[in-house]
């Protein structure tokens, strides 16, 4: 069981959504923005030019009075024409018409004047009148052999509301595409990322020993070279890993012979009384080899199982039952020498994976179980569903494990300090390998009469 080190939290890098999603929405709501902007100003200019017209309109009315009173002077309005000149809700309009000689002869006294221009196009400028901002039309008349200049005035209440109206028109909807064209982004950014979340998604799901090439099938054209390079490395990795399975196994194999001939050779010189006088140390080399032998088939079955994947192998159903009925003929003889009861309660039960493995991991969890139940102790190996999870289970008579070590015996070559027999540390750590590639569950628990009981429990 690896135990994971915590790392300081760091502050994370954007990830390539969000920067894919600031790469083209700050260039995108800059060009809105902008655009937005010309097109108020356009409209604005257009609106302005209207009310200018109209203001023209009124010049033109009060020179077309001034040429019907035949140039009389003083030039006098009614006040039905005056009212008519002069409404433009919910704007004021005021006029003046000056001769030649600056003197006033219709209209207001005290208007804002500009020199007189002789420009047959009405000029036109801003200006402040009684406190209000005015927009003001001025244009030169000749009406037979007098010269006039037409001011007329008007407030700018019409045009702030109608600059108003044009920014709302202009807002709402320039609003509404930014935030139609945000969401269309965020949409199109998630969707062109999908196959990069299912790379990540498919390395996020590997074990450590899981080293299968990933499909580049459906992966886009940017990434390809780069998952390329890993599918390179992953199989230098499974190369690195198969040579140092070989030679595992090959010293492994090597060991056994030398110490099968040690064993022989134990055995003979025992039966010609070599160690007559002296049985405790036949016992104490006896014991020595068999750890050894121990030793070495847990070794070889440890690394067996850490470099299993389920990219590389092929689950099949698994009777569940028939292997324990299969342990009974195997750990029987060892259990009686030790005068233990090993009993087994088998239902049926089925799951996915390997068999052997499987088996692997019930033999050792009864192999501990014997190794670590004293003389005459008790232990019961079961199969069965666990509602609908199927499971297989070892409880034993023994001295259990304590609270404070559950966390540390699934550590390879961990033993309880003060542990009886001769085990080497790897049993637990080996089913629990095999639990992880099975998904499936390891749950130790104390049974009412002390002990300790191992369930792999399946999803």
């Amino acid at each position: 069981m690896h135990r994971k080190t915590e790392t300081p939290a760091l502050s994370e890098p954007l990830s390539l959504r969000q920067r894919l999603i600031f790469a083209l929405l700050t260039p995108l709501i800059a060009i809105l923005a902008l655009s937005s902007f010309f097109d108020y100003r356009l409209a604005q200019k257009t609106a302005n030019q209207a009310h200018d017209q109209s203001l023209a309109d009124t010049v033109f009315d009060l020179e077309g009075h001034i040429r019907r009173k035949n140039s009389s002077l003083p030039i006098d309005l009614t006040e039905e024409a005056e009212a008519m000149l002069r409404s433009s809700t919910p704007d004021m309009i005021y006029f003046a018409v000056i001769n030649a000689a600056g003197v006033i002869v219709a209209g207001d006294a005290d208007l804002p004047r500009q020199p007189l221009s002789k420009s047959e196009k009405i000029e036109f400028w801003d200006g402040k009148y009684r406190g209000k901002a005015v927009r003001i039309a001025s244009h030169y008349l000749e009406a037979g052999a007098q010269v006039f200049q037409v001011l007329v005035m008007e407030t700018t209440e019409k045009r702030k509301q109608a600059s108003k109206r044009i920014l709302a028109a202009m807002i709402l909807p320039n609003l509404a595409v930014v935030l139609a064209t945000l969401l269309a982004v965020v949409l199109g950014v998630r969707k062109g990322l999908l196959p990069l979340q299912k790379v990540e998604e498919d390395i996020a799901a590997r074990s450590a020993s899981d080293l299968h090439e990933i499909e580049l099938a459906g992966t886009p054209a940017e990434i390809r070279p780069m998952l390329r390079r890993l599918n390179e490395l992953f199989s230098l990795l499974r190369e690195s890993v198969a040579i140092q399975q070989r030679f595992i196994a090959d010293a492994a194999h090597q060991l056994r012979t030398p110490l099968a001939g040690l064993q022989t050779q134990l055995d003979l010189a025992t039966v010609e009384g070599a160690f007559a006088s002296n049985q405790q140390r036949h016992q104490l080399i006896d014991e020595a080899t068999t750890r050894i032998g121990h030793l070495l088939t847990q070794l070889l079955a440890y690394a067996r199982t850490e470099t299993s994947s389920p990219g590389k192998v092929q689950f099949e159903p698994v009777a569940l039952e028939r292997l324990v009925e299969n342990s009974a003929s195997v750990f029987l003889d060892a259990a009686l020498a030790k005068n233990i009861d090993l009993g087994f309660e088998i239902l049926p039960a089925e799951t996915s994976g390997l068999p052997w493995m499987i088996q692997e991991a019930l033999s050792n969890l009864i192999d501990n179980a014997i190794r670590y139940t004293p003389t005459n102790g008790v232990i019961t190996v079961r199969s069965g569903k666990f509602g609908k999870q199927a499971f297989i289970e070892v409880e034993d008579s023994g001295p259990g494990i304590p609270p404070e070590h559950l966390a540390d015996v699934f550590k390879r070559f961990y033993r309880i300090p003060g542990s009886p027999g001769n085990g080497c540390g790897l049993g637990l750590a080996i089913v629990h390998e095999i639990a992880e590639l099975h998904g499936a569950k390891v749950e130790l628990s104390t049974p009412e009469n002390g002990g300790l009981c191992v369930r792999l429990l399946f999803s």
